[in-house]
């Protein structure tokens, strides 16, 4: 029986993974609230990545940021997030708008973990816009408790 489930749960995941689509996704981040105990003045963010959406409601990305603060640095980052099934409604009843969970990580010195939060706008078929916000949370007190907004795009 064991086996049974086994393969009937890897048959699922195999056709869900086929199912999906890989997307470059691409974002701006502008740090608007850091605290007074920052340690530099982190300006804001660029990220590129690769996002995977699977056809139920999920996505995961991968990439690099581009983050400018007092110097110039790199990062990679990693992330899942969690799609309403449905939209919530549509712009001029044309573009639909999902909202969307998420939670991410930008590896530096210290790891700096964020939850997100947002709205993805379908502009057509292949083209997405985010509109996001998330709250940074590292040892790194270059990070620790910077919140953003941003927009992304897609395609």
């Amino acid at each position: 029986m064991k086996k049974f489930v086994t393969a009937a749960l890897l048959t699922g995941a195999t056709s869900a993974f086929a199912a999906g689509q890989f997307s470059p996704l691409i974002s701006y981040e502008l740090v608007y609230s850091e605290p007074s105990t920052a340690t530099s003045n982190t300006a804001s963010m660029i990220n590129t990545s690769m996002q995977y959406t699977f056809p139920r409601s999920l996505s995961v990305y991968g990439g690099f940021s581009f983050i400018l603060r007092d110097s110039f640095e790199t990062a990679a980052q990693a992330g899942a997030r969690f799609y309403t099934p449905n939209p919530l409604f549509y712009v001029n009843g044309k573009m639909p708008v999902w909202t969307y969970v998420g939670l991410g990580a930008n590896f530096l010195d210290n790891v700096a973990f964020y939850p997100e939060a947002g709205f993805r706008i379908g502009i057509n078929d292949d083209t997405r816009v985010d509109v996001f916000m998330k709250v940074y949370n590292s040892n790194d007190t270059a990070y620790d408790k910077h919140a953003t907004v941003g927009i992304g795009l897609t395609f």
